[in-house]
């Protein structure tokens, strides 16, 4: 007996998906699809059936009055094409897969940006016309076998590929344009994470198969690569379009039949062939995989939302229709949250949604259901809503299996693949559990609740904001250029200060002209501040900055304040052989030539100035080109001034004829020198 596989990832993708129920919700007279929805013929057949035409081109509309509404397909459309339908009144339903709108967005930004645009992929796909639709088809479109010489000549590249393109022919591509391309160069992965998926699991699918069958329509450009991948490896693949192809495939007895199918593929599809490889070689049809393509069939699980009709209401509860041979029946408890049920509120021939909590009650022989239960989940879905465009989303992790992590959004149950979690390998999963990731949905399957979500995306769309906003630091941070920076924190040696998200460091030798014990005396932690580049390594990825030297120089100040001939107190700072500088203002220090240190000579400038003491010094000259002042201590005493307060400990009075005291000993010592100068001067006259 054949045994049938059938993959995973078999059927629409959430993109088509999306497109087609926007195209059945939208399905009126008035209403025009702009080009095939997807391409598979069969399903273009169907939505016409409900009334929707397709154009080819927007010149084939009519006039728009205001009422007429365009479907944009999952691929998209050029930017001249949504402003031309709003410009003529149509009402725009954009059914464009997020993954595409992705690239468009990309594309978008980097033309405008100056960078020319290549585009990997199929140059008649409609997906990749509709994205060089937004560089004004100026795009590069390339293949395996390109001639990539031509790139030579741009500056600035950005390249994209179609998101149903093949993995590894991307990779090659972009290894062959990094060698060739010695300039400025960003590559976008753009291909749809679950074209991965799908493509992976066919080849292994092929590999493991005696029979491999690709099911959907040759128009399909992602259903002719998993042919193609299929083929490659198994040559006992064929390309199946209706359940008459299968009529012509000379199948063994017994083995494996693989069935793989496009992303355009409807489940009916799907179904029909596996119904027929059953009904012709015995493989009796598996009852979840019918449930869970075919949605037309009710099928009683437990646990599983499902919609029927009132036939009946009292006070005991309602009886409903679901479907099967049983009526279902919602107990009174089952019906409100809040337990006001009202038998009134429900007429015959209501439409009822619940979760079946038995599949068949042993007395009433009803399948019980919960409408309280499906309105919870329901309230707990709408966050499932919000994420289906692309929206960010978070979740806790509650546990790890073999290939990703476990978590849940309202009901639905989120997987997100060890490849999806990091941008680099993971090779231990435990350590997420317990912690909340930033997510994006891959891929949303309501049939089965189950979401695939991704936070390598998120952090890959990071990265490439924070390389932009990098390279636009560097190439704007130079020397001198004055930049607005938040102080992140302090160290002993200074403050690490954000610019633009890049770390920068400013010594405390550069934050103030005074001396300082800590940067936190001049910078506080989370306030923003001006600072002066001073030095920016980018090999080193290394910037200093400096506050202090936006700030005025207190030696200014100082000259406003202390005028020359001004008489001021200070502070010796240092003792030099030839002088004593002396500090008159935060910052600012002046000179005591030795010659200026006392009334009389002096040999040695220890014996009357040390570091500490407080002086009494008088502005002689500033030198305001070079930031020097010029003070004296012998003109403090000339006029009497108590100049020198050493820092030393006092020495006893002097008991001479009553003279001395320790206040005055000072002054009067410098009398006496000048007195015996003075005598010295009338000998010599």
């Amino acid at each position: 007996m054949l045994k049938v596989r059938v993959a995973n990832n078999a059927g629409f993708c959430f993109g088509v998906k999306r497109a087609v129920d926007a195209a059945v919700n939208n399905a009126m007279c008035n209403t025009y699809m702009l080009g095939d929805i997807t391409h598979n013929r069969a399903v273009i057949d169907r939505l016409k059936l409900l009334g929707l035409k397709t154009v080819t081109s927007v010149d084939e509309l009519p006039s728009g009055d205001g009422t007429g509404g365009v479907i944009i397909r999952s691929h998209g459309a050029d930017k001249k094409t949504y402003d031309f339908l709003r410009q003529k009144g149509f009402r725009v339903i954009d059914a464009t897969c997020p993954f595409v709108a992705k690239i468009h967005d990309i594309v978008s930004k980097h033309y405008m940006a100056g960078y020319h645009i290549v585009i990997i992929g199929e140059a008649a796909h409609p997906e990749v016309q509709a994205t060089d639709g937004w560089c004004d088809n100026t795009a590069t479109i390339i293949d395996l076998d390109s001639d990539l010489s031509e790139l030579e000549a741009y500056d600035k590249l950005c390249v994209v590929c179609q998101t149903t393109y093949d993995g590894k022919k991307f990779e090659k591509l972009s290894e062959k344009i990094n060698k060739i391309h010695s300039k400025t160069v960003e590559i976008f992965d753009t291909i749809c994470y679950t074209t991965y998926e799908r493509q992976k699991e066919a080849v292994f699918l092929a590999k493991s198969s005696d029979t491999i069958l690709v099911v959907g329509d040759r128009a399909s450009s992602n259903t002719n690569k998993l042919f193609d991948l299929c083929a490659a490896v198994n040559p006992n693949t064929y390309f199946v379009q209706s359940v008459g192809d299968l009529k012509d495939i000379n199948f063994p007895r017994s083995g494996v039949v693989g069935i793989v199918a496009g992303a355009s593929t409807p489940t009916e599809s799907i179904m029909e062939v596996k119904t027929y490889m059953g009904q012709e070689f015995g493989e009796a049809s598996n009852e979840e995989f019918l449930e869970a393509i075919n949605k037309g069939t009710v099928a009683i699980r437990e646990g599983k939302a499902i919609t029927g009709t009132v036939l009946s209401a009292n006070a005991d509860g309602i009886r409903v229709n679901v479907g099967v041979k049983n009526d279902g029946f919602i107990d009174k408890t089952e019906v409100c949250d809040d337990g006001e049920y009202n038998p009134e509120d429900f007429p015959a021939g209501m439409e009822i949604t619940a979760i079946v909590t038995k599949k068949r009650d042993d007395v009433s022989g009803c399948v019980l259901l919960s409408k309280r239960r499906a309105d919870l989940m329901r309230k707990t879905d709408e966050a499932v809503d919000q994420i289906r465009n692309g929206e960010m989303f978070e979740m806790v992790v509650k546990k790890d299996i073999k290939g990703g992590l476990i978590g849940s959004l309202g009901t639905y149950r989120v997987f997100v693949p060890a490849s999806q979690i990091r941008l680099k390998f993971v090779p231990d999963l435990k350590k997420f559990v317990g912690k909340t990731l930033k997510l994006r949905a891959l891929d949303i399957d309501d049939i089965n609740r189950k979401i695939v979500a991704s936070q390598r995306v998120i952090l890959q769309e990071e990265k490439e904001e924070k390389d932009k906003k990098a390279e636009i630091f560097w190439e704007n941070v130079k020397p001198d250029v004055v930049v607005a920076g938040e102080v992140k924190r302090i160290s002993t040696y200074g403050a690490f200060v954000s610019v633009d998200g890049i770390d920068c460091l400013a010594h405390i030798d550069h934050l103030s002209y005074s001396h300082i014990d800590s940067p936190d005396e001049v910078l506080e932690i989370g306030k923003t501040y001006d600072f002066l580049v001073l030095k920016a390594d980018r090999e080193k990825q290394r910037v200093s900055l400096g506050y202090r030297e936006l700030q005025p120089h207190p030696f200014e100040k100082c000259m406003e304040k202390h005028p020359v001939g001004s008489i001021i107190p200070g502070k010796v700072i240092s003792v030099l052989p030839y002088g004593a500088f002396v500090e008159i203002e935060p910052g600012v220090e002046g000179l005591v030539h030795v010659s200026e240190a006392a009334a009389a000579y002096v040999k040695d400038i220890t014996e009357v100035l040390h570091p500490g003491d407080a002086v009494t010094v008088k502005v002689l000259a500033y030198d305001e080109q070079h930031r020097k002042t010029t003070l004296s201590i012998r003109a403090c005493l000339d006029e009497g001034t108590v100049a020198v307060k050493t820092a030393k400990p006092a020495k006893k009075p002097v008991e001479e004829s009553g003279v001395y005291t320790d206040k005055a000993e000072n002054t009067v010592l410098a009398d006496l020198l000048r007195q015996v100068g003075d005598d010295n001067q009338d000998k010599k006259d």
